[in-house]
């Protein structure tokens, strides 16, 4: 978008004999309309506009913001409105609906900032990805965009220029370490908020021991092949005489845990029965494991994302404390029997194979 004789017109409608000037800086901009990009308005060299650091954009980016500017249908959407007071301009902003498509990297400060900016200015934030980030989908560079929404669970968004269409993929949650979720498109922002109100049935999952020996066999496979961080984590459990894939059966009591934990949430479990000691404070386990574990909450999109963890976490001793494992008195952790651990992976898988049947039923 660009000033023409003081009134906002896009490139699409606009005309190269015009002279068109930057609604930020107001200084003159250039009409880019060819056979292989996008329309779109470019800065003269050498200006010192805000948002020039924003021009650049790819086709997808352009070409994106378009398609998302008709997929609100475009009734009291304003496409790049500079925000002064925050000095931001969001691609597309909808009623107080900043709705930003991101292609290219940005960094976790930069995108909290972003989206502290908008709180500011009492407008919430949707963040749409475009198709790198969707090659990236289950990566640490990717999980900083999850939504949490209390009927569809972690969910993130992505805009396919292809089909014109906005790809919602909810209920993401790993199972016995692999990313699982559930997928829907929709073509308009009213389909979307309909969806929201009511997105149907939320599946779940069943326990499967043999998905199980997949995930043990993971693990023995990094110790195998020298993983850092596994590394790490044996010996961590070899100070307490422990082998993380001997760990007792009552870590596999949930084969299902939210993104923010990454596939390695048994390992998370194991180090929390590994770091049992008696009268152990219950805050300084969970401290000292998720220093072990390295675990990272960094999600600007999610409301106090350190509640998960905690809920999580108050569920296993609610597990042992239910199997008569521990008792926990004010703060503390009392031991009031011994977890059973395996001497190793092979005596572990032997000891599974054999009572399987029991041993699902068991858990």
């Amino acid at each position: 978008m660009a000033y023409l004789n003081d009134k906002l017109i896009s490139a699409n409608d606009a005309k190269k004999s015009d002279d068109f000037s930057c609604p930020v800086c107001k200084e003159k901009v250039v009409l880019k309309k060819g056979a292989i990009m996008s329309p779109h308005f470019s800065h003269r060299k050498n200006s010192d506009c805000l948002t020039l650091m924003e021009e650049g954009e790819t086709e997808e980016h352009l070409l994106g913001k378009q398609q998302l500017y008709f997929f609100t249908q475009y009734n009291e959407t304003l496409v790049e409105n500079y925000l002064p007071k925050i000095k931001q301009r969001p691609d597309l902003l909808w009623k107080s609906l900043a709705i930003e498509f991101q292609c290219s990297p940005i960094s976790i400060n930069r995108l909290e900032q972003r989206i502290g900016g908008y709180k500011k200015q009492h407008i919430k934030s949707l963040w749409i990805l475009g198709s790198k980030y969707r090659k990236r989908f289950g990566q640490p560079s990717t999980n900083k965009f999850y939504y949490y929404f209390e009927k569809l669970g972690f969910t993130m968004f992505f805009w396919l220029t292809a089909k014109n269409k906005l790809e919602i993929r909810y209920n993401c949650r790993y199972v016995y370490g692999k990313l699982k979720y559930q997928m829907i498109e929709v073509s308009s922002l009213h389909e979307l908020m309909q969806f929201l109100k009511n997105p149907g049935m939320i599946m779940s999952d069943r326990k499967n021991i043999r998905y199980l020996f997949d995930e043990l066999r993971r693990i023995q496979n990094q110790l195998f092949y020298q993983n850092k961080r596994t590394i790490d984590w044996q010996n961590h459990c070899y100070l307490n005489g422990h082998d993380i894939n001997g760990a007792p059966i009552e870590c596999h009591f949930s084969n299902t845990c939210l993104p923010l934990f990454g596939k390695d949430y048994l390992v998370w479990k194991i180090l929390i029965l590994n770091g049992l000691v008696d009268n152990i404070e219950c805050k300084q386990l969970l401290e000292i494991v998720n220093d072990i574990y390295k675990l990272q909450v960094h999600y600007p999109l999610i409301k106090s994302p350190e509640k998960f963890i905690l809920k999580e976490y108050a569920n296993i001793l609610s597990i042992l404390s239910k199997k008569g494992y521990i008792r926990i008195i004010g703060d503390r952790i009392q031991i009031i029997k011994s977890l059973n651990w395996f001497d190793d992976y092979y005596q572990k898988i032997q000891k599974l194979s054999q009572c399987e049947g029991a041993f699902v039923d068991r858990i």
